[in-house]
């Protein structure tokens, strides 16, 4: 049976979803980099992030500790592929084309 503190535990968990959400739509707005590949990359690293504390929350309730770990190291390890993937693209600088003839000497 779930309490009032169960309840409220897993709203967090949605509300922590939506914050990181909006962190990650503000930090790429400022970048300009505004897409929805770049949204739905951070989305991807937001929700397996945010999946791994809910598993871990969970595991724990029911005494299962190996669980938190695996949770943590699977779900967690997940999150990051698209996260440093979606982090490196949005702040990859533009590259000079070099034109024939010009020479790359400093």
């Amino acid at each position: 049976m779930m309490t009032i503190v169960d309840v409220l535990t897993w709203m967090s968990f949605g509300i922590l979803l939506l914050l990181i959400q909006y962190g990650i739509w503000w930090y790429l707005k400022s970048k300009g980099k505004n897409t929805i590949g770049f949204q739905l990359g951070g989305f991807g690293a937001n929700f397996f992030l945010v999946f791994s504390f809910a598993w871990g929350y969970a595991s724990f309730v029911e005494g299962e500790y190996q669980a938190v770990a695996m949770g943590f190291l699977f779900f967690g390890g997940v999150a990051l592929i698209p996260a440093i993937i979606t982090y490196r693209l949005a702040n990859r600088s533009t590259k000079k084309t070099i034109e024939k003839g010009e020479t790359n000497a400093i």
